[in-house]
């Protein structure tokens, strides 16, 4: 069927959701696709084999924890399974290839009894009972038990780790002395894997697998792990401790994960039926994403002590898995603690410092208590179904929060069995030294011996070794500098100042690819044609916001060929739920009310239009659902360029957000004359332009400059269309119309 005759049908059957067509489609059934061709993933793709290591990474992220939402508000990303599309279509209902994975957030597949069953919020904690800590000063013959002496340079029994792990009996320990190691490490049971030094004794595979192997019965300690990540010829992830199926016999603990790629550690179970060991067989599939996985344990190793410095995705990533994650020093990390596929990790007594995301919870029911987080950017996160339970931690610039608002900043997240949380400084000792005691002055001391918070000292409790933080992968990765900060506070301080707005707009969209489409929704064949083949034209006769509320009276006219609908009604907005209150939607509800706090802010995807707003072109909209260059300047920073260009004539400062790779960037042009408004947007998928968002014309109300006039354009990004116009929106205020409040500015 072509696309305007798919729209129209879509349209007399009242079924436009904000995001495009609502088919009556099962989102569980829909897609029949196998990647697992060949020997590389994503061979039936071979445009992506000159892709940039980030869109590689997120391939195989997708790929193999079935991760598939993660880009969708990030502009024209792709999940890495569709057919390569000819372009992005705007978001207006029309011309839109079907998403099948669109009820993502509004299903229960995430759904399981675990949900149900909430469990002690203050399990018995264990920091020690694991025999001698390692504080780096240990000997061969401090030990009662056989020793195997690993030494590089040929003075102990053997030169290689691996070597003394094959020749060692259970309860036999290893002792490996100073030195780098370059070799992945398999353990057996039984086995005390001991390092001389955490800080000299190194273990670093160079990206050819993980460094290590667990296995149970195993006390792992004194290392610093390093050289794993991404594999970018064999498409495999690795990790500093890979821990499969591993109870709490396991401890991992004394070490330094250092500039692991990827992951510090891996706790995972094996699936039913088993977990392949070919990464292509156990891919999952987009279809298989929106079911449970049946695995067959909880692994529950105990992870204690150590420092996590600088770890591109988790530090700890938990796979329907339950580990005890204490008393370890968090910093400079990307995202620091993740899990999925309904984790219950116990996360108490550690200190997060100047990483990016501390905890992120999908579907998963952890239990955190104890911490420390200071000076994160974007704090904890809950997304997805999670359900932890959260109680006693200290959080100083480092919020709970379920998503970010339009202009960035965190929708809060209150923690739960009750308030809890201690919003101060902690008052650390030296922190970029690396010293996380409390200084003499720290507030926390008055509340000691009732509860502790952060690491915790005894005997026989194992001390995360000392590493300053002279850097932070979380702020190189986010661009956070004084460029960007001071530009991104002179936004906030201008939009800060509104108060209220009331005006009258319209968006005129126009299309003029017409493309078709197969079973899956992919994009098969297009034709760009010199005049419309569907459009819309949506009018505001009020639109009106005081602070977070909204409400608004629209009508649209859509049209598909020779098919035409129209529509008017009401919407609000109260700050929390969206309501219908006449037009043909009244009865449809694209995005229902979130009890369970899965979705997004609700009026991202919606029935009515709502994400229509003129506070998308306030905020120098980006993307279709509502992310605004504000809210990427806010939370992710930015690269501010040297040189300026101009626009319109006028010198701009240029902005760039390359972070998810150079094959999917964003560029921003703003006008320090207009308090750094935009002047021009533009954003490119596989390093080609598909949008480009410009012609702006602004008023000054309250000596503030509002958008009045805008112009969207959308490109082709495929052979033989590459290039070509496939769509074009424009926002006009209706003159007379635009009345704003404002509060005083300093």
């Amino acid at each position: 069927m072509s696309t305007h005759r798919l729209v129209a049908a879509a349209l007399f059957f009242g079924l436009i959701g904000c995001a495009g067509i609502m088919k009556k489609s099962d989102p569980f059934s829909v897609r029949e696709h196998d990647l697992r061709v060949g020997n590389i993933p994503g061979a039936l793709h071979p445009e992506w084999k000159d892709s940039d290591r980030c869109t590689k990474c997120h391939m195989v992220w997708s790929w193999e924890f079935g991760y598939y939402r993660g880009w969708d508000r990030h502009g024209f990303v792709y999940d890495y399974y569709k057919t390569e599309p000819y372009g992005y279509k705007d978001p207006y209902g029309l011309d839109v290839a079907y998403n099948p994975y669109k009820e993502y957030y509004y299903t229960g597949w995430w759904k399981g009894p675990w949900l149900e069953t909430t469990g002690s919020p203050e399990p018995s904690m264990c920091f020690d009972g694991y025999g001698k800590v390692n504080d780096g000063t240990a000997k061969p013959d401090d030990f009662d038990s056989p020793v195997i002496v690993v030494d590089a340079a040929g003075t102990g029994d053997v030169r290689t780790i691996q070597e003394a792990v094959d020749r060692a009996a259970p309860g036999t320990t290893v002792f490996v002395r100073s030195g780098t190691y370059r070799e992945c490490v398999k353990l057996k049971e039984g086995i005390r894997l001991w390092g001389e030094n955490p800080h000299t004794t190194i273990i670093n595979p160079d990206f050819t697998g993980s460094a290590v192997y667990a296995a149970n019965n195993c006390d792992i300690s004194g290392f610093t792990l390093t050289g794993t990540g991404m594999n970018y010829k064999t498409y495999d992830f690795s990790s500093g401790v890979y821990a499969l199926d591993c109870d709490s016999t396991l401890v991992i603990r004394g070490n330094i994960f250092d500039s692991n790629a990827v992951f510090g550690v891996l706790v995972e179970s094996t699936r039913a039926g088993g977990t392949p060991e070919n990464p292509e067989k156990r891919y999952i599939t987009p279809k298989e994403a929106l079911v449970n996985i049946d695995y067959t344990s909880y692994p529950n190793p105990r992870i204690i002590g150590n420092t996590f410095y600088v770890i591109g995705e988790r530090a700890v990533y938990s796979i329907h898995s339950a580990p005890e994650i204490a008393n370890n020093v968090f910093i400079g990390n990307v995202k620091t603690l993740g899990m999925t596929q309904h984790s219950r990790p116990f996360i108490h007594h550690n200190v997060f410092y100047r990483n990016n995301v501390t905890v992120n919870m999908n579907r998963s029911m952890p239990i955190i208590c104890f911490n420390i987080f200071y000076r994160n950017y974007w704090g904890q996160r809950v997304i997805e179904g999670a359900r932890p339970v959260i109680h006693d931690n200290v959080a100083w610039h480092s919020p709970y929060y379920k998503e970010f608002a339009e202009d960035g900043a965190p929708i809060l997240y209150s923690p739960h069995p009750g308030d809890g949380e201690i919003d101060l400084d902690p008052g650390f000792a030296d922190p970029d030294a690396g010293d996380f005691s409390l200084s003499a002055g720290s507030p926390l001391l008055k509340r000691a011996g009732s509860k502790t918070y952060g690491l915790v000292s005894g005997p026989g409790i194992q001390s995360p070794p000392v590493i300053p933080c002279s850097r932070s992968f979380a702020e190189e990765f986010n661009n956070r500098n004084s460029a960007s900060d001071s530009l991104t506070a002179q936004i906030k301080r201008r939009l800060g100042a509104i108060v209220s707005i009331r005006l009258s707009y319209s968006l005129e969209y126009k299309s003029f690819m017409d493309a078709t489409y197969d079973r899956f929704g992919d994009q098969v064949s297009a034709v760009v044609a010199d005049t419309p083949v569907s459009g819309m034209r949506y009018t505001v006769s009020d639109w009106i916001m005081d602070g977070d509320k909204r409400e608004k009276h629209y009508s649209s006219e859509l049209f598909a060929g020779n098919l035409a609908v129209s529509d008017s009604g009401t919407v609000c907005y109260d700050g929390e739920s969206l309501r219908v209150l006449s037009g043909r939607f009244r009865d449809i509800s694209g995005a229902p009310d979130d009890p369970d706090a899965v979705a997004e802010k609700v009026f991202r995807e919606n029935t009515g239009g709502l994400y229509l707003d003129y506070d998308q072109y306030l905020n120098g909209a980006i993307g279709p659902m509502g992310t605004f260059f504000h809210g990427y300047l806010t939370v992710f920073g930015g690269e501010v360029l040297k040189e300026h260009e101009e626009v319109d004539g006028c010198p701009c400062v240029v902005v760039m957000y390359p972070n998810i790779g150079a094959d999917q960037r964003y560029l921003f042009y703003l006008d320090p004359g207009l308090d750094y408004m935009p002047r021009r947007l533009e954003q490119y998928y596989n390093r080609m332009l598909y949008r480009r968002i410009d012609g702006y014309r602004y008023e000054f109300h309250e000596g503030i400059p509002m958008p009045v006039e805008v112009k969207v354009t959308d490109y082709a990004v495929r052979s033989p269309h590459t290039g070509k116009v496939i769509g074009t929106c424009v926002m006009k205020v209706k003159p007379g119309t635009l009345f704003v409040t404002t509060r005083y500015m300093r």
